[in-house]
């Protein structure tokens, strides 16, 4: 076997083996990214944003219940259907929470517990309805309403238990972007067997043409071509994967939009149940030491009122965008693998024809 002969065979086992590599690292990293891109689109994402609408119709549905009880409209209409109306977006967000959710076993044990919670919520409001009704159980009314309203605000109440939630769903976030293994800094790493296979091929090329006098070998060109544009979809993998931390950030937008106006709300309506409560309360011994603290707790409370109704609406749109834009593929699951598989094909058409002619020589 002549020297040339088995340079080119060399040649051709080491294109064939970075091919290899190439469509290895490339698949692996293109399915990670894509995989976890949907994921965040269609459970992730959809799973925070369900647990701070939850929150925000909890707070909404308490602030309505007091002010009915407040102004004495309970007495006809009981708590209100804006109360009704609001409970019922809770229950629909946790059911989808249920369904999206990314935490795990512990995700699911603090859905029940909160669903529990909200029960026993609903059940003292109802109590509470009836004892306002009945002319000489106010008392026991306003009492209802405070337990209520503890069950949501209360140390480990629902509002806690569902931040708490709010948070897990986001650390899960986290742990399928870092899972992706891909980011800015990572690029050259999973770019290293394409640049070695284009390198190489160009440097075949120069080879085939100094030796064969060839002014090109078009296989080869066609090969460099395909691998080429391998070497761009990994670069668009990985604006996939930048698209998802613009996601997370867009989240915590959302949050922080929803924590300030949700805030606000339930002050205001704090305050109002400290005022309801003051009415029943004896005027030299209080209401007892917890409520009385509770009463100067919610009078001093300042919050301003905000509405980023729009702003939190603007910020949930932007993540489904955001979403959907990393999870859109381009047509790369296909481009991957059959373009890596053309490209080898392509090399050992472009190498065949000059080994053949080796292969009877001395």
């Amino acid at each position: 076997m002549t020297a040339t002969r088995v340079r080119l065979v060399r040649l051709r086992t080491a294109l064939l083996a970075l091919t290899l590599a190439v469509l290895v690292v490339s698949l692996w990293a293109f399915q990670n990214v894509q995989n976890t891109a949907e994921t965040v689109r269609d459970r992730t994402a959809q799973a925070v944003l369900e647990v701070t609408a939850a929150r925000a119709a909890l707070v909404a549905a308490d602030a309505a219940a007091i002010a009915s009880f407040a102004s004495g409209e309970a007495k006809l209409a009981g708590p209100g259907q804006e109360y009704a109306n609001q409970l019922a977006l809770a229950s629909q967000s946790l059911a989808r929470v249920a369904e999206f959710n990314q935490a795990g076993e512990a995700g699911g044990n603090a859905l029940q517990v909160i669903e529990s919670q909200v029960a026993a919520y609903s059940g003292s409001i109802g109590q509470a309805d009836v004892h306002f009704r009945q002319p000489d159980a106010a008392v026991l009314g306003a009492v209802d309403l405070w337990h209520a309203s503890r069950l949501l605000h209360a140390s480990g109440g629902v509002l806690e238990e569902l931040e708490v939630l709010q948070g897990r769903q986001r650390e899960a976030l986290d742990r399928q972007l870092s899972d992706t293994g891909m980011s800015l800094a990572m690029l050259p790493l999973w770019l290293l067997p394409v640049l070695a296979l284009l390198v190489l091929l160009v440097f075949t090329q120069l080879y085939l043409r100094k030796r064969f006098r060839r002014v090109a070998n078009l296989p080869l060109l066609a090969a460099t071509v395909l691998i080429a544009a391998i070497g761009v979809a990994l670069v668009l993998t990985l604006i996939s994967r930048d698209r998802l931390d613009s996601v997370g950030e867009r989240l915590d937008g959302v949050a922080a939009a929803r924590s300030q106006q949700l805030k606000a709300a339930d002050d205001a309506g704090q305050r109002q149940l400290a005022d309801l409560l003051t009415e029943y309360c004896d005027e030299r011994q209080g209401c007892g030491v917890t409520v009385d603290e509770f009463r100067v707790r919610a009078r001093q409370s300042t919050t301003v009122a905000t509405d980023n109704t729009r702003v939190a609406t603007a910020g949930a749109k932007a993540v489904a965008a955001d979403a959907s834009a990393a999870a859109e593929s381009g047509g790369r699951e296909f481009l991957i693998p059959a373009g890596t598989l053309l490209a080898g094909g392509l090399v050992l058409l472009g190498l065949h024809a000059r080994i053949d002619e080796y292969r009877y020589r001395p």
